[in-house]
């Protein structure tokens, strides 16, 4: 073969290693090509040996949800993925496929090289015929595979960097990890949290799930649902003291305005006041059923005063407890 095919021959093994780095770096992934990749890298915690992208189940379903909501709102790749790892226990990160639109990340490093070293070898093996310069044939034969070998290490170093390029997050950096903070729960089903519940009793982290959920039935007037995730929020050994407080006022009230149970809500709310004598709610509630259910406004009367000598009460507040106060002085019918 004439150098000049030999040199056509390698100008085209080059431009081919140029063109597969242009399809990795001009190849941006849409947010919903978004969404599905980074579905495909999670393990749903409840299904067998499938991805959120690909499992029917409502838990995936949420999940995935999270995910877009995520994307549109321009969280990177890893704070999505790690936000899905801390939310949801029993979730881990699964092998990215070597399909669709990382296939090309997969073969392309791999093929460059096979066509770069098939290109050297076979112009070694077949050097061309002494032409008009002074150098010998194997000198120049040996700069000719110097110059292609730094040609392809380059080429092979830019296939790297554009598949760096290719999967780094285009959203802008992240401050750290992403934690889901209790309004982030919202999007989540009472199933899916149920399930994540029961999946994850002696998690510290999962008593501020169980008081979200737990909350959601309370505001529904569905004290059947509310009352076992109070209950085991104050029953654990884990538990914050703002997450045991929170827990036992709302069975405190639960207990009588459910069951007008006076002498079991004022246990409730003492154990609560024992944490946190400040608790405002503890010390209102108390007042109430100490007024409605026990018949002593006197002690209702100290407590709406003791409450009222707080500074910086808000000015509903202030104002609900200074009428019960003057209602209560006046020994007339609770409100």
């Amino acid at each position: 073969m004439s150098e000049r095919a030999r040199n056509t021959l390698f100008a085209a093994a080059i431009a081919l290693m140029a063109g597969l780095i242009a399809v990795l770096v001009l190849t941006s992934p849409t947010d919903i090509d978004r969404v599905e990749r980074l579905g495909s890298r999670i393990k749903c915690p409840v299904c067998q040996g499938e991805s959120i992208a690909n499992s029917p189940a409502q838990m995936a379903r949420d999940m995935m949800d999270l995910v877009g909501d995520r994307v549109v709102e321009g969280a990177s790749d890893q704070a999505i993925v790690d936000e899905l790892l801390a939310s949801y226990s029993g979730a881990v990160l699964l092998d990215p496929p070597a399909s669709g639109e990382t296939l090309a990340l997969w073969l392309a490093p791999l093929a460059a090289l096979a066509i770069g070293i098939s290109v050297i070898v076979w112009w070694r093996h077949h050097p061309g015929p002494k032409d008009s310069t002074d150098l010998p044939i194997t000198e120049r034969s040996g700069r000719r595979m110097m110059i292609g070998g730094l040609i392809l290490a380059v080429s092979f170093g830019g296939i790297i960097l554009a598949a760096g390029f290719f999967l780094q997050d285009r959203t802008g950096p992240t401050s750290g990890v992403a934690r889901v903070e209790l309004e982030d729960l919202d999007s989540v089903s009472n199933e899916t949290m149920e399930a994540v519940i029961s999946a994850n009793i002696d998690d510290p982290q999962i008593n501020g799930m169980r008081l979200a959920l737990a909350e959601r039935y309370y505001q529904l007037g569905d004290y059947g649902s509310a009352f076992p995730h109070y209950f085991a929020v104050a029953e654990s050994e884990i538990a914050l003291d703002g997450e045991a407080v929170t827990a036992l006022v709302r069975l405190g009230w639960m207990a009588w305005d459910g069951n007008g149970a006076a002498e079991p809500a004022i246990g409730m709310f003492d154990q609560a006041l024992a944490i946190d004598a400040k608790s405002t709610t503890a010390r209102y509630l108390k007042g109430q059923v100490l007024w409605c259910g026990a018949g002593d406004t006197d002690a209702a009367a100290a407590l709406f005063a003791e409450i009222l000598t707080d500074g910086d009460l808000a000015a509903d507040m202030k104002a609900r407890v200074e009428a019960d106060l003057s209602a209560a002085d006046e020994e007339l019918a609770c409100t």
